[in-house]
């Protein structure tokens, strides 16, 4: 392979780049494990600045094996903020290319690589575990959708004119604060003595009820954020 720096140029400027993560990874995952696939369409308006829209679910989402270990020892857990777990997102925003470095390989193939940065905003769904797996699965409850920020930083590379690859750094955040699940708030679900009323909840059974209020009742307005690697390939027409 002989690779030098080239003057000519590999335009992006004015065209669509669809980019497919099959397996976007959580890595800050103390409490939590995420795993995603997620798709991006990126406009570039100028050379080195696009808008984008982003969007995906966590095909994965439970507590982690930590948080586990921390209720089967020591009878302890984490905030119900802090295992809040994120489910979808979509996403729209802008990416920048401030640094970027051109140069062909096997002589006529250009190669325009870069650092990208970006921000967005938009709305994902959200759950919270009631119960954890034992003998049966684990029972789930539905927290809602919310308002998501979504900050990246990644190297972008472009193999001729169309073929792309990318990896990226990307730091969701939101808001750990649950005011309904299920669609009930704390004040809707029994206590011990009560039944379930039956315009709300759907839980599978009264403790999952009864554990869904202990967790509103809980409820902090801590900030999370969901810091994960995308790995993925595009197109660009």
């Amino acid at each position: 392979m002989n690779a030098h720096v080239v003057e000519e140029r590999v335009s992006k400027e004015g065209r669509f780049e669809v980019s497919l993560f099959p397996a976007a990874a959580q890595v800050n995952g103390q409490y939590t494990q995420h795993v995603g696939t997620f798709g991006a369409v990126t406009y570039h308006l100028r050379e080195r600045f696009g808008v984008q829209l982003l969007g995906g679910g966590n095909w994965y989402n439970a507590e982690s094996a930590f948080n586990g270990e921390l209720v089967e020892k020591f009878r302890v857990e984490a905030q119900a903020a802090q295992s809040l777990l994120w489910t979808w997102g979509v996403f729209a925003g802008v990416e920048v290319e401030p640094l970027t470095l051109k140069f062909a390989i096997f002589d006529d193939t250009l190669v325009h690589a870069g650092l990208t940065i970006g921000g967005a905003a938009g709305a994902g769904g959200t759950r919270h575990q009631l119960k954890p797996a034992t003998m049966t699965p684990a029972t789930y409850g539905d927290t809602g959708v919310r308002f998501m920020g979504n900050l990246s930083a990644g190297f972008r590379v472009q193999v001729g004119q169309h073929f792309t690859a990318r990896i990226d750094v990307r730091d969701v955040i939101y808001s750990g604060q649950m005011k309904t699940i299920n669609g009930c708030s704390a004040e809707q679900i029994p206590d011990l003595r009560g039944e379930p009323i039956p315009a709300c909840g759907g839980f599978e059974t009264v403790t999952d009820g009864i554990i869904a209020r202990n967790l509103l009742e809980q409820s902090s307005s801590a900030i999370l954020n969901n810091v994960g690697l995308y790995v993925g390939a595009g197109f660009l027409f």
